[in-house]
């Protein structure tokens, strides 16, 4: 596609509907509210130095909507949500790689970046900071970043290779590390088939 062609494609979609989603879905009721933080309190209890993957978002297989993804270091675990519901004194869990261990083949740990949390200096061994560095990595939504960085260059009109640009990287690391553990800087072939899946949507309208 030529840059003429791609500013074409930017004005179009940025006329379209571009409308920002919530960063994290919330409970429908308060009682689904106050089950949600019940079962998070039980689960960290348990884990100690543990927090929320910072890879369960992209984690597409069934097997983990019946079960808890948190990790610590390099180590990954998958952790029964019905035991965690009905208080099990010793919830199962698995060390997972991907979603074998979590199926119940065994394996080793891979090792994974260091998780940013280590950047704000939190021990997670305490239960205070390990809900501070729980809430911080559930209110990045790598989508939700993708989705505004991308929406930022068509609109503003700029090269699709504007978001590659290192000091601009730099700048959003500095503000959030988890861009970096969350892989979620976005190159010229994201930005673009962003926008040309919203030209595709909206041409025919």
């Amino acid at each position: 596609m030529s840059q003429s062609s791609d500013f074409e494609t930017m004005d179009f979609v940025a006329a379209s509907l571009f409308t920002p989603g919530p960063l994290t879905p919330e409970p429908s009721t308060p009682a689904e509210a106050r089950s949600s933080r019940r079962d998070e309190d039980r689960l960290f209890r348990h884990f100690r130095g543990y927090t929320w993957s910072q890879r369960s978002r992209n984690t597409k297989s069934w097997v983990w909507e019946y079960g808890f993804d948190i990790e610590k270091d390099s180590e990954r675990r998958w952790v029964c949500r019905l035991c965690i519901e009905r208080n099990r004194s010793k919830p199962g869990n698995v060390v997972a790689i991907g979603t074998q261990n979590a199926n119940g083949i065994s394996g080793t740990t891979t090792k994974f970046k260091t998780p940013p949390e280590n950047a704000f200096n939190l021990d997670l061994n305490a239960p205070r900071e390990q809900a501070i560095a729980n809430r911080l990595i559930k209110s990045f939504d790598r989508n939700v970043f993708q989705r505004l960085v991308a929406e930022w260059v068509v609109e503003s009109h700029l090269s699709f290779r504007e978001p590659e640009n290192k000091r601009l990287r730099a700048i959003f690391e500095y503000l959030n590390p988890f861009v970096v553990s969350t892989d979620a800087h976005v190159g010229h072939d994201t930005v673009r088939k962003r926008a040309v899946a919203e030209f595709e949507k909206h041409k025919g309208k």
